[in-house]
C-alpha cells in the first residue's frame, strides 16, 4: 500500500525520496506555478542514475510515490515522461527534512530553506 504521505514512508523509502528531491533541487529542476517560470526537468528514467543499477525499480517507485503526494509533477514532453519539483512553500518545508535526512546519511552539509 503507497504512502499517505512522507512520515509514513519507511527509512528506505525516505533515503530514496530524498534523493530524488535532493537531485532535483540541486539541479534546480522546478516547476512553472502561476506566474513563475518553469525552470527546468528531466526525463523520470533520468532519477535513478547515481545510484546502483538494482535500486533503480525501488527509486523509481518512491518516485511514483512523490508525484502523488505532489512533491514532483509530470511535464508534457515529446517522448517519455519528464518530471520537475513543486515549488510550493509548503512542499518544500515538509521534503526539506526528507532532504536532510537524505543528505546527512550520506556525508553532506544539510539544506536550509535559503539554499533552495
Amino acid at each position: 500500500m503507497p504512502p499517505k504521505n512522507l512520515a509514513a514512508m519507511n527509512e528506505r523509502q525516505r533515503f530514496f525520496a530524498g534523493f530524488i528531491l535532493n537531485k532535483m533541487w540541486v539541479d534546480r529542476y522546478w516547476c512553472g506555478e502561476g506566474k513563475r517560470q518553469h525552470l527546468g526537468h528531466t526525463s523520470l528514467d533520468n532519477i535513478p542514475k547515481g545510484r546502483p543499477r538494482n535500486e533503480k525499480g525501488e527509486i523509481l517507485d518512491v518516485a511514483n510515490d512523490l508525484k502523488r503526494l505532489g512533491f514532483i509533477c509530470i511535464v508534457p514532453a515529446t517522448q517519455d515522461e519528464h518530471v520537475c519539483a513543486s515549488r510550493s512553500p509548503k512542499i518544500i518545508e515538509e521534503g526539506l527534512v526528507i532532504v536532510n535526512f537524505y543528505r546527512t546519511t550520506v556525508g553532506l552539509r544539510p539544506l536550509s530553506i535559503n539554499d533552495i
